[in-house]
């Protein structure tokens, strides 16, 4: 169970797999702010992380004009200036396709009233991400809800995110043997070796197992041990669950060891005092 004291920021995120992508992307001409996924989104000057910020974007209701596709961003202007923005934050507002019957109701919830049903095939335009969920389209003059998964672009774009995080799980397999491996390999060197310095590099191997086995004890209860494990209510990503503000969603394995480093060594010390605290309190 994650306790909330133990993190700086916690954002509010109702469907984080969901990266609002407009069936016809060319023809989509403005991008707002998905609330659902970031409170606020850094504006750039480069298509690139660093100390490059020229702003902030956290007004759900203004739309900016994209200028062009730059891969993982998305060029907008942005105050009559160039500017880049992260694509997994926004919404493109734009036209997409039903893939299947759906209710369209008046409301965002599941007991709302349904005004029609849509087929499959008929095409809406999309106004903005909603709660719970939805998604706020227009369509024949009437607006309403419809829920994500049931437009082409969205379905397609959870898809992708499924087939990354299940590759990268793969990839952390393939990198958990490897380790595996060595670690049988060192251990079995050391125990063919005699001499008394020798003895105390085992017993510092012994020391750093021991460190190992309490950070792979965290990691079981935390998420299972998968790097993609996330937790919606408050944005806790991968093997350790960290917050947000230590580590981004999406994150690579290297960089979430890092980072449970820096925030263990930190607060506790070492994993081993940190595994204690987790066993009296149920987290850390």
């Amino acid at each position: 169970m994650i306790n909330f004291k133990k993190y700086i920021l916690a954002t509010a995120l109702v469907f984080p797999s969901i990266i609002a992508m407009n069936a016809k992307e060319s023809d989509a001409a403005k991008v707002v702010i998905d609330k659902n996924l970031a409170n606020a989104v850094n504006v750039r000057n480069q298509a690139s992380l660093g100390d490059n910020v020229m702003g902030l974007i956290s007004d759900e209701e203004k739309s900016y004009e994209i200028k062009s596709n730059e891969g993982d961003w998305l060029k907008i202007d942005f105050n009559g200036k160039d500017a880049f923005v992260s694509r997994r934050y926004f919404h493109i507002l734009g036209e997409d396709k039903i893939i299947a019957a759906t209710n369209f109701r008046d409301n965002p919830t599941i007991n709302s009233n349904v005004m029609r049903i849509l087929q499959k095939g008929e095409l809406v335009e999309v106004l903005e991400v909603a709660e719970n969920g939805y998604l706020k389209v227009e369509i024949d003059g009437k607006i309403g809800y419809v829920y994500h998964n049931l437009l082409e672009s969205f379905r397609e774009k959870n898809v992708a995110l499924e087939k990354n995080a299940k590759a990268k799980e793969n990839k952390q397999a393939q990198q958990s043997q490897q380790v595996v491996q060595t670690q049988t390999n060192n251990q079995s060197t050391q125990a063919n070796q005699q001499t008394s310095q020798e003895d105390q590099t085992q017993q510092e191997e012994q020391q750093q197992f021991t460190t190992n086995w309490a950070k792979e004890w965290i990691a079981q209860r935390e998420s299972n041990g998968s790097y993609t494990a996330y937790n919606p209510r408050g944005g806790y990503y991968g093997r350790y669950q960290l917050n947000p503000s230590l580590i981004h969603y999406g994150a690579s394995p290297a960089e979430q060891e890092a980072a449970a480093d820096n925030y263990v060594y930190q607060r506790y010390g070492s994993w081993e005092a940190a595994q204690q605290f987790w066993a009296s309190h149920g987290w850390y």
